[in-house]
This record gives C-alpha cells, sequence and structure tokens, in this order.
C-alpha cells in the first residue's frame, strides 16, 4: 500500500506532467478549476492536493481516469 506521500508525489507529478504537455499554464488550470493559480502550484509542489472533484474534472479535461492519476507514469506516457 503506498503511503500518503507517495500519493502526494504521484498525483503532484501526474498533474504538473499533463499540464506541460497539453501547453498549458498554471493560469489556464486555475480558471478551468475555478481555484487560484497558487493553489494549482501548491498542488505541483506537494505542499496540498486538490480536492476529489477538482481532480476528477482534471482527469476528465486531460481524458484520463482517476486511477490514472494515483498511478506513476512517464512523461512520455503523458504526451
Amino acid at each position: 500500500m503506498k503511503s500518503d506521500e507517495e500519493i502526494r508525489q504521484t498525483i503532484r507529478n501526474n498533474l504538473k506532467n499533463l499540464r506541460r504537455a497539453n501547453d498549458k499554464t498554471q493560469l489556464d488550470i486555475a480558471k478551468l478549476t475555478g481555484k487560484s493559480e497558487n493553489a494549482v502550484g501548491s498542488w505541483e509542489q506537494g505542499l496540498s492536493l486538490p480536492d476529489i472533484a477538482t481532480l476528477y474534472r482534471l482527469a476528465l479535461y486531460y481524458n484520463k481516469t482517476i486511477d490514472y492519476m494515483y498511478e506513476k507514469h512517464s512523461e512520455e506516457e503523458e504526451q
């Protein structure tokens, strides 16, 4: 079973890699989710996590599943 820290780091990496692979800025994602740009930055730094509804919205936006967001992927897989 993954630790909370491993989960946080996996989601952090996936959010950052998906955003970059889709040529989006943190501001773009903030507007999409209705959250602040600082919140998006905190997610990508692993300081906090998006709530489940926001994570689900992001998964749909990137055409991924919630399960995908919790699994490790290489940057190449997300392009």
